[in-house]
C-alpha cells in the first residue's frame, strides 16, 4: 500500500531523467511466508491470490543498491500505537478512491492487529488504567476505513487471532521455526540476548522434538549470549512461562539469580516452574520460571531481563522457599507472596 501511494503522488523520474519504481518488498526472508498465519489469513481476506509467489522478499534481491524506506520506522509513538495509521492518513488525504474492498483490508487489518482490536480505556479489577493499546488517531483512521471493509472489525480480528493462536499450526511447527515465528532481540548491554514468544502451553513446547538442540543451532545463527522462550497458557489458570537457555551454565544461572531479583521487584509474581526442565531437554544449560502476573508480556519483560544482566553478579543471590518463590534477605525487594 505504500509502494501504491508513493507511486501516485512521488517522484516518477530522477533529476537525470531515469524512471523511478515504487516497489513493495516485504520484510521477511520468502521461505517465513507461512510462518506468518496473520499474514495468509489476511490476505486471503483481501482477495489476494498467489501472494507468496508473487511478492518480493528481502532475499529475492540487493536492497543495497536501493534506495529503502521502512514503513512506520519513525512513528511517533504518542499519536500512534498502528504504525500503518499515518499511511492511512496519507492515503486518505492525497485521493479516497484509492482506497478499495483489499486495501482497506490489508490496512485495518494491520491497525486491529497492532492495537489488539483497538483496545484503549481499559482498567483493571481495582479500577487502575490500564495502558492503552491505541490512540484516538488509530481508531479514527480504522473508522475512515470501515465503509469499505467486507466485514466488520469485531470478525476480522477474530478471525486474525485465531489464525495467530491455532494450536494445531503451532503443533505443526518444528522447534526452530517455532523460535523464529516471533522473535526480537536485544543488545543494549553489550550481550545478545533475544526473546521467542510461543503461543502454546509449556509443557507442549517442552515436548517439542530436539528443542535444545534447535535452540543451540539458532543461538549460534544469531550470535546470542542467550536465549529467551516465552510461552503462553489458560490452564490451571492464566500463565506465562519463561524459559532460559544458554550454552554456558554459570553465566546462565547468574543472568537467572539476577532476573529472579528484578522480577520480584517489579512484581512479576515469579516462581520455578514446577517442571523437570533439564531432565526434558537433556541439559543443565536451562532455567524456567512461572510468571503468574500475565500483564508482562514480552515488551515489558525485555527490559527486565537488560537490568538483570546489569545486576548479574553483583547483588546478594535470593534463596528459594520450598515453594519455589524467592525469599528476600536483605529485605528491600518487594518479592512474590
Amino acid at each position: 500500500c505504500a509502494a501504491y501511494l508513493k507511486s501516485k503522488t512521488g517522484d516518477s523520474s530522477t533529476p537525470e531523467g531515469k524512471k523511478i519504481a515504487h516497489v513493495p518488498v516485504l520484510a521477511i526472508p520468502r521461505e517465513d511466508f507461512n510462518l506468518v498465519p496473520q499474514l495468509t489469513e489476511l490476505v486471503q481476506m483481501a482477495g489476494l491470490s498467489e501472494v507468496d509467489s508473487s511478492m518480493i522478499y528481502t532475499d529475492d534481491m540487493d536492497l543495497s543498491a536501493c534506495e529503502v524506506e521502512v514503513v512506520g520506522r519513525n512513528v511517533d509513538s504518542s499519536l500512534y500505537k498502528s504504525k500503518v495509521t499515518p499511511l492511512v492518513e496519507a492515503m486518505l488525504a492525497e485521493d479516497e478512491s484509492m482506497v478499495d474492498a483489499g486495501v482497506a483490508t490489508l490496512l485495518g487489518g494491520c491497525i486491529l492487529i497492532d492495537t489488539s482490536n483497538l483496545k484503549a480505556g481499559r482498567v483493571d479489577e481495582d479500577g487502575n488504567a490500564l495502558p492503552d493499546k491505541a490512540t484516538e488517531r488509530d481508531m479514527a483512521a480504522f473508522s475512515a476505513l470501515v465503509p469499505f471493509l467486507p466485514m466488520s472489525g469485531s470478525e476480522m480480528y477474530e478471525a486474525l487471532n485465531d489464525a495467530k493462536t491455532n494450536y494445531d499450526w503451532w503443533m505443526s511447527l518444528s522447534s526452530l521455526e517455532m523460535l523464529r515465528y516471533d522473535y526480537q532481540e536485544d543488545a543494549s548491554n553489550g550481550r545478545t540476548f533475544g526473546i521467542s514468544a510461543v503461543l502454546l502451553p509449556f509443557w507442549d513446547v517442552m515436548e517439542k522434538p530436539m528443542l535444545y538442540k534447535a535452540s543451540c543451532e539458532f543461538m549460534s545463527e544469531k550470535k546470542l549470549d542467550t536465549l529467551i522462550v516465552m510461552a503462553y497458557s489458560f490452564e490451571p489458570r492464566m500463565s506465562r512461562q519463561i524459559l532460559f537457555l544458554s550454552d554456558n551454565y554459570e553465566k546462565l544461572k547468574e543472568l537467572t539469580q539476577a532476573f529472579a531479583r528484578v522480577g520480584g521487584h517489579a512484581q512479576m509474581d515469579l516462581v520455578y516452574a514446577d517442571m523437570d526442565v533439564e531432565e526434558c531437554l537433556g541439559t543443565k544449560n536451562c532455567e524456567a520460571f512461572q510468571q503468574f502476573n500475565v500483564a508482562f508480556s514480552r515488551k515489558q519483560v525485555l527490559p527486565l531481563v537488560v537490568e538483570a544482566y546489569r545486576e548479574a553478579g553483583v547483588s546478594l543471590v535470593p534463596e528459594r522457599d520450598a515453594d519455589g518463590f524467592y525469599s528476600d534477605p536483605t529485605g528491600k525487594l518487594q518479592v512474590p507472596v
